[in-house]
């Protein structure tokens, strides 16, 4: 097996046909199929179940994509490791983060990491948390930040902060007005006011319509955003409430000159901040320095 082998079949694999396959790759067809036929020879056994659409793995397949895998990541970590050596403190690191996240971290952050690193760059690819963990899977960045619960196992995630989401209501609503900031409350005691909502995907509105469905609750909604830092500044001209990490609200103190915040009972579960990598990628200093700015005690897993 070699390298360009190895990624014909993991492109048929991912394009689910060998003819498709054969197109994003700008070889023949039947040049693919004669190497899948080679391949399978020479291992005895049949990698690919043809019959089925999109093409599917044998046994003999799985064990055989996941060798690819590990070869391929090994030759990469390989790669990077020999790079490091030969230029040095050099190189471009790629970092997955939703907008709000960076305008709270990457000012703290990339002043530290640029005295030590000054010649690696900081590449920034703004995504939303929902689609970071598969960047991370498709080695589109090399680290995420991104607000979730760990659950593929093919990554770390490392745990920067928990995070408690609060109601943020502004202070002309009937709340702020009967209810002394600071105080937990129900969020029945906000079923009257008008919410604005985050868009679907975001862990906010997951939280909330958690909430919403297990009180019945359908208060008045005025509008949905996908960003946390619109919904914050028009509370007070709105006169109208949200629900929002508390870190955010922070972000902005003059926010609380207008806005105030209040701990919610039902939400019983803090929102956790994770650094998320793959398990297999190989670290060079200036990555384990990067996660170590955020997350002092982190002992890399070798």
């Amino acid at each position: 097996m070699n390298d360009r082998q190895l990624n014909y079949m993991l492109t048929i694999l991912r394009e689910g046909s060998i003819s498709k396959a054969a197109e994003v790759l700008c070889i023949s067809q039947p040049s693919l199929s004669q190497m899948v036929r080679k391949i399978e020879n020479e291992m005895n056994a049949e990698i690919f179940t043809r019959y089925s659409n999109p093409i599917s793995l044998t046994p003999a397949g799985e064990y055989y994509i996941k060798a690819a895998h590990d070869i391929l990541n090994i030759e990469e970590n390989l790669s990077r490791a020999v790079h490091e050596i030969a230029a040095g403190s050099r190189g471009t690191l790629k970092i997955g983060i939703p907008v709000l996240r960076a305008m709270e971290i990457i000012p703290q952050v990339y002043p530290r990491f640029h005295e030590k690193y000054p010649n690696v760059k900081l590449e920034l690819i703004e995504s939303g948390s929902d689609r970071l963990e598969n960047q991370v899977l498709q080695k589109e960045v090399d680290l995420a930040c991104l607000t979730t619960a760990p659950k593929i196992n093919e990554l770390e995630y490392i745990l920067v902060a928990n995070e408690e989401t609060v109601l943020v209501a502004a202070k002309s609503t009937k709340l702020a007005q009967t209810v002394p900031a600071g105080t937990t409350i129900s969020i029945m005691d906000a079923a009257r006011e008008k919410f604005i909502y985050i868009k679907k995907g975001h862990s906010v509105r997951i939280t909330q319509d958690r909430l919403f469905a297990a009180f019945h609750l359908r208060p008045e909604r005025l509008f949905a955003t996908g960003s946390i830092e619109v919904a914050k500044r028009s509370l007070s001209p709105c006169s109208a409430v949200m629900l929002c990490p508390k870190n955010y609200i922070d972000m902005s103190p003059e926010l609380y000159d207008v806005c105030v915040t209040y701990p919610v009972k039902e939400i019983t579960q803090e929102r956790h901040f994770y650094i998320c990598r793959r398990q297999d990628q190989y670290l060079n200093s200036y990555v384990r320095d990067f996660i170590r700015i955020l997350k002092p005690d982190y002992d890399a897993k070798p």
